[in-house]
């Protein structure tokens, strides 16, 4: 039978002492108290103002501004105060909403699987997507889309919109089609997880146009790497400005941007031809033409080479991963 200990010679046996026992006892039961307003503050939201900042953060037309710049811009267009500042951050941050702030509709959910794409020649993959571009006024952007057919790299269609709207897709869409001249079926069109790229109308779209819908993973940027590379190209660009006092300037500088794009600029991605040379079946002349001066001038010149000359040929085949 084990013999009863006190206290005092357990504590002494684990080698605590007893008046440190006592400290964490106290401690311990001042940890457990209640600390902190026991009442709501006077000035406390209820749950239909609460709600209702929620919903202006899951606006679909706010997805893309902060919290700070949707309480402004509620203020100067609506003339109304619905919270505090610190407020919309509260209710963001506990709805964790501060970061990504739109729904995605269970009837369709964000791909997850790779896509392998391999394009062997003109108008069989195009690549698009929406990038902002800022204004000189504050809390308004501009919505740039383009279309790039990833084995040429020739932009075939482009718009900027005051919004990000799927019917401006369509259009843009449908008009360069028919500048391609071509029906759409069978190409790829191949996008992001985009709200516009996945609504109802976008969809239906692609079905009746009988396009091949591709995707890529959700938060992959490298898996539309043809989109992504063109938009920092753009905005890297020597003379871009950064910002547009409107629309309309803003279409008159991207008119000739893509312009001098798809005709004038020579592509690093395509040996340095213009997008327009390989898509409209020059490369093969020009190639040879290149092969013919260096064979010619390393004949002329045996003494400038310590190994085989350069050649140039055809680039075959373009895929995403």
């Amino acid at each position: 039978m084990l013999q009863e200990i006190t206290q005092k010679e357990f504590l002494c046996s684990v080698g605590v002492a007893e008046r440190t026992f006592y400290f964490w006892k106290k401690t311990s039961a001042e940890t457990t108290k209640t600390r902190g307003r026991k009442t709501s503050p006077l000035n406390k939201l209820t749950k239909k103002e609460t709600d209702e900042v929620k919903n202006i953060l899951l606006d679909k037309t706010m997805s893309d501004l902060s919290p700070r710049e949707i309480y402004y811009k509620i203020m100067d267009e609506d003339n109304k105060i619905i919270a505090s500042v610190s407020t919309f951050y509260r209710v963001a941050r506990r709805e964790n909403l501060l970061i990504k702030r739109i729904k995605t509709s269970p009837e369709t959910p964000l791909n997850r699987e790779m896509p392998h794409l391999l394009a062997t020649g003109i108008n069989q993959i195009w690549s698009w997507d929406v990038s902002q571009i800022s204004s000189t006024i504050r809390n308004q952007r501009f919505y740039l889309y383009v279309i790039v057919d990833i084995w040429s790299r020739l932009v075939v269609g482009w718009t900027l919109e005051d919004h990000e709207k799927t019917e401006y897709a369509v259009k843009m869409w449908k008009e360069a089609l028919e500048l391609q001249m071509v029906s759409g079926k069978n190409l790829t069109n191949h996008k992001d997880n985009g709200s516009i790229m996945r609504s109802g109308e976008m969809i239906k779209f692609v079905r009746d146009a009988e396009m091949i819908d591709s995707y890529s993973r959700a938060g992959v940027s490298d898996d539309n790497p043809f989109s992504e590379a063109l938009f920092r190209t753009i905005k890297y660009f020597r003379d871009f400005p950064n910002n547009f006092d409107n629309v309309e300037i803003g279409r008159i500088y991207f008119k000739n941007y893509f312009n001098e794009y798809n005709y004038i600029n020579r592509h690093s991605g395509i040996q340095f031809l213009t997008p327009a040379q390989r898509h409209y079946g020059e490369e093969k002349k020009i190639l040879e033409v290149r092969n013919q001066l260096v064979e010619n001038f390393k004949n002329k010149n045996p003494h400038r080479y310590s190994s085989k000359e350069k050649k140039y040929y055809p680039i075959i085949e373009v895929n995403i991963n």
